[in-house]
């Protein structure tokens, strides 16, 4: 039978034992949520391309058609952008991949390193297939010309407005794009 005494020393040795532990859990911590930070950061620009595509895979086919009101740079055809339209549409179903709340799903646990690495090469995965759908599209990220618009029609300023303020959205997200994603 051990004694008070005994016990002592033997439960200051795992208390100390424990607290090491728990310092080097806390040092590990911190350095996968340092990693995970610049993770959910890339993800972050991620995001801003994959509302591209969902937006595009919605786009109306028929807009690009012959159409008396849009003109695009003589470099871009009507044709080439209903294949990025329709590359899109095919991407679509990829993208619910990252539906999910990035900063929840990765949070620093060590307990949860295994499952952050699987998510993170599904994800890397995945965004991989995306590119090489868009590749197979000749999806060209560069705007070489600034779009015209022919207001011949009957449209009401309104709508003049709004048409406008889209495409000044579009060509930001494109100028946003072209320096972060080479494709």
């Amino acid at each position: 039978m051990f004694t008070a005494t005994q016990q002592k020393p033997k439960r200051q040795r795992t208390l100390k034992r424990l607290n090491r532990y728990a310092e080097q859990t806390t040092g590990l911590e911190k350095e996968l949520a340092g990693v995970l930070k610049d993770t959910l950061g890339g993800l972050e620009k991620l995001d801003c391309f994959l509302d591209a595509v969902e937006k595009l895979a919605v786009t109306s086919l028929h807009v690009f058609v012959e159409n008396q009101v849009l003109h695009l740079p003589e470099e871009i055809n009507l044709e080439h952008v209903q294949v990025v339209i329709t590359a899109a549409r095919l991407i679509c179903p990829q993208l619910l991949e990252f539906k999910r709340d990035a900063k929840v799903l990765f949070f620093p646990r060590l307990q949860n390193v295994e499952v952050l690495s699987f998510q993170l090469d599904k994800y890397i995965q995945t965004t991989k297939k995306i590119c090489e759908t868009l590749e197979k599209s000749e999806f060209c990220l560069e705007m070489t010309a600034e779009s015209v618009v022919d207001l011949d029609v009957d449209l009401s300023e309104e709508d003049i407005q709004m048409m406008l303020d889209h495409i000044n959205q579009l060509s930001e997200i494109s100028m946003f794009l072209a320096p972060s994603i080479n494709i």
